[in-house]
């Protein structure tokens, strides 16, 4: 028996596309810019490998070896941002069978999961995602079996399969601040390139208001307003090399994404936006401080105009506080490394 404790951060999508036409779910997901956050997912893991059913009786070997017994069925325990356990496992107990499918785990061991989300579900923040990655790294880590990419690959799958994210993996697989030039599964078909940054941010959610992402790519009229409008944007950030120097474009960008996709028109996510807006300008901020759309959540992120110079912590836990007293739920991250497949 062996145990190892294993994170990912969330990732947080500013603009994307909708790209599901192809029949492959690894070449399905979306083309896009985000970046990904220190909170996340925390999972434990601990394999068990049970004992062979061949018996030995005073020296000799039976002529009909017993049938091993299967694996005795993955435990998988969810302890959600409030702390209260998740009944709907399903998402990491298909991710663990596709690891016995490809031979990552084998029929003689049974693995025990512990996983603790530190951020909401359903506002953006992709911690199913997280979530799958965080439990790759904890069965890689525990076998030594396969490469990193094989794990990214059935975590996108399984995303697609549940209508969770479109590109989430992709760009947790990078990590920092990326841009999605191809759609589809990390390694190969997407393609994601990204550049680091450590400056903190503030996110901030309505704590009574959820949206599910296949809300939006499972409805037509929503998948040709939200693509037309990444096209647009991703084509310009990718016209000029993606590096630090592409944040003040990517704000830009984000910001006519919202308005040309139709996100910002909706009452919900508007109402959030404009309360936090409005707590920049009255603490004075707007010089330092945008106010972006986390897709596809009722939330918000505040980022620095300066991403080399940040805001301080002291003047985001001053918005912080002014955000709550809105009923609204904050927490201050921080962007987070670049990540690499293998």
């Amino acid at each position: 028996m062996t145990s190892t404790t294993q994170r990912c951060g969330g990732h947080i999508t500013l603009l994307f596309t909708v790209d599901k036409a192809n029949t492959l779910m690894r070449s399905q997901g979306s083309k896009g810019a985000g970046f990904s956050i220190h909170h996340g997912v925390e999972a434990t893991g601990t394999i068990h490998c049970l004992p062979s059913a061949e018996v030995k009786m005073s020296g000799i070997v039976p002529d009909q070896p017993m049938v091993k017994s299967p694996p005795s069925p993955a435990e998988v325990s969810v302890r959600d941002f409030n702390g209260e356990h998740i009944e709907n496992v399903d998402i990491y107990l298909d991710f663990i069978q596709a690891c016995y499918d490809a031979t990552l785990l084998r029929a003689d061991e049974s693995i025990r999961l512990d996983v603790v989300l530190e951020c909401p579900r359903s506002q953006g923040f992709g911690m199913s995602a997280a979530g799958l990655i965080a439990t790759g790294r904890v069965i890689h880590t525990l076998t030594g079996r396969g490469r990193l990419v094989q794990y990214l690959k059935i975590a996108h799958r399984i995303e697609r399969t549940y209508g969770a994210g479109l590109g989430d993996v992709l760009g947790a697989s990078v990590g920092g601040v990326e841009l999605r030039l191809s759609p589809g599964a990390p390694g190969w078909p997407g393609e994601a390139v990204s550049f680091t940054s450590d400056v903190p941010v503030l996110l901030a959610w309505n704590p009574l208001e959820e949206r599910h992402t296949s809300t939006y790519i499972d409805d037509p009229v929503w998948q040709r307003s939200i693509t037309v409008a990444g096209e647009a944007c991703v084509d310009v950030l990718s016209a000029q090399e993606w590096a630090s120097k592409q944040w003040p474009n990517l704000l830009l960008q984000s910001r006519i994404f919202a308005t040309d996709s139709g996100m910002l028109e909706e009452e919900e996510r508007a109402h959030i936006y404009h309360s936090v807006l409005q707590s920049v300008l009255q603490g004075g901020w707007q010089s330092n401080m945008a106010v972006r759309l986390c897709m596809l959540g009722s939330s918000v992120a505040v980022l620095p105009r300066n991403i080399e110079s940040g805001v301080s912590g002291e003047a985001l836990e001053a918005l912080a506080e002014m955000i709550r007293k809105q009923g609204f739920t904050c927490l201050i991250t921080s962007i987070s490394p670049l990540n690499h497949l293998d």
